[in-house]
């Protein structure tokens, strides 16, 4: 059963925060005990609130297979099925303001993660992995832990990695890197660039997000962003950022890159990019897998094949940025058991009868997973599942990095920095220091 997002009003979000410790309205649960819901054999109705599209990724089929083995436990799905995670998060809140009924929540990157779990919207799950008797870390590639306690189990996980035109290697005498550093990125892109004008085909094609302005910090263990661990200090006059720049700057310079001028002035993206040829490789994530055999129903004209994120540095393990989806139980829940079971079940057994993600559950039959995946693309035959499945094996997930609640404004300073950068209007150097002033204000002002 849905129920559409679009409709929801509220207060403002300290209301919201209120509402957690309240427990809101219950009128769609037939349970009154607040920690009891399901598991005393009492029907149950619990409300799962996410932001994709029903039919397009399968969730009715999902929840109806939940119910047959929970029979005590009825889900709603409540979504406004618009692939927009951050306008359904501020719906959530608004939800959370307005009384709504609140059991299990969705959410789509760690800065509103954290963002919510230091406002008490999310119940600690500590005890209740505890009692369930299962090791986290043996069983989930993304530790959703925040000051040791637990907030979250992952569904879907986000991971980085390379999608390659194999025809053009093969043309070029390359081999499919399994493990490389930045500096062979580069290289491969520099000797896979070929033609002048508006036919060339360029090695590589960066985006415009702010993770392709911090290529080689993305995937490191520690300092991964643009604030350092320590919540205190900018991280932008580092080693790992400006070598990310430096990234940057030898692929205008060598024209293996396409000119960020050219990306921003004609809305490139990146998806046309690699499968009209422009681009030969792209740094792109998991959500792509099922594409890779095409795009719009058009099947790719070349062989795709994969290769893990680059490495900072020779002798690095290979990594990769890592996020998920992360599913939690409201604190205010009325139903917190039965909404606990239910994430459970989605995300070891669900995600994978779902066939539409990559599940962060590690004990997923992966070769299963993928070929799921690969049958929804356009050319499931254009796509070498082997370098897939290897690169998803051997790619180790970073550390989850939790950012704080103001990550939004250090980004924004930033790129302003390296917008003028990357359009020739300044130096290097004077981008690392402007940025880093200006990280470091945003940073000092929050703390006061």
């Amino acid at each position: 059963m849905k129920k559409s997002l679009l409709t929801l009003s509220g207060t403002f979000l300290l209301a919201a925060l209120a509402a957690c410790s309240g427990g809101g309205d219950q009128e769609a649960s037939d349970s009154t005990d607040g920690g009891d819901g399901g598991s005393s054999g009492e029907e149950v109705t619990i409300r799962l609130h996410h932001w994709y599209n029903e039919e397009q990724d399968n969730w009715n089929e999902v929840i109806s297979s939940f119910e047959e083995s929970h029979p005590n436990i009825n889900v709603e799905s409540v979504t406004p099925e618009n692939n927009d995670a951050n306008e359904t998060m501020q719906q959530i809140d608004l939800a959370a303001a307005s009384g709504d009924q609140l059991d299990v929540i969705m959410v789509n990157d760690a800065s509103n993660y954290a963002q919510r779990v230091s406002q008490g919207m999310f119940e600690p799950l500590n005890s209740y992995i505890d009692e369930a008797g299962f090791d986290f870390d043996e069983e989930y590639r993304v530790n959703t832990a925040v000051d040791g306690e637990r907030y979250a189990l992952p569904g879907k996980y986000n991971m980085h990695f390379v999608m390659m035109n194999q025809d053009k290697l093969d043309e070029n005498n390359l081999e499919l890197p399994t493990e490389w550093t930045w500096n062979d990125f580069m290289d491969y892109a520099d000797q896979l660039s070929e033609g002048e004008g508006a036919n060339k085909m360029y090695g590589t094609y960066f985006h415009t997000w702010v993770d392709y302005v911090k290529l080689a910090a993305f995937n490191q263990p520690e300092n991964s962003n643009l604030v350092k661990d320590d919540g205190t200090t900018s991280n932008i006059d580092s080693e790992k950022i400006r070598q990310s720049l430096e990234i940057r700057q030898r692929g205008h310079e060598d024209g293996s890159a396409v000119p960020y001028d050219n990306t921003i002035s004609q809305e490139l993206s990146y998806r046309d990019q690699f499968f009209n040829e422009s681009a030969a490789t792209i740094l792109t994530g998991s959500w792509m897998i099922s594409e890779a055999g095409g795009i719009d129903g058009s099947p790719s004209p070349f062989d795709v094949s994969f290769a893990p994120y680059p490495k900072a540095e020779e002798g690095d393990p290979v990594t990769t940025p890592a996020g998920a989806d992360f599913l939690s139980v409201y604190s205010g829940s009325n139903n917190k058991d039965a909404a606990f079971e239910f994430i459970r079940w989605y995300t070891t057994e669900g995600i994978q009868e779902q066939g539409r993600y990559l599940p962060a559950y590690k004990n997923a039959d992966l070769q299963e997973v993928v070929d799921n995946l690969v049958q929804a693309s356009a050319a499931p035959d254009k796509v070498d599942t082997e370098s897939l499945i290897n690169v998803l094996e051997t790619s180790e997930a970073a550390p989850l990095n939790i950012p704080p609640t103001y990550i939004g404004e250090v980004e924004d300073a930033y790129m302003s920095e390296t917008d003028a950068f990357l359009l020739g209007e300044q130096d290097l150097e004077t981008t690392i220091q402007n940025a880093d002033e200006a990280a470091q204000k945003i940073i000092d002002n929050n703390a006061e």
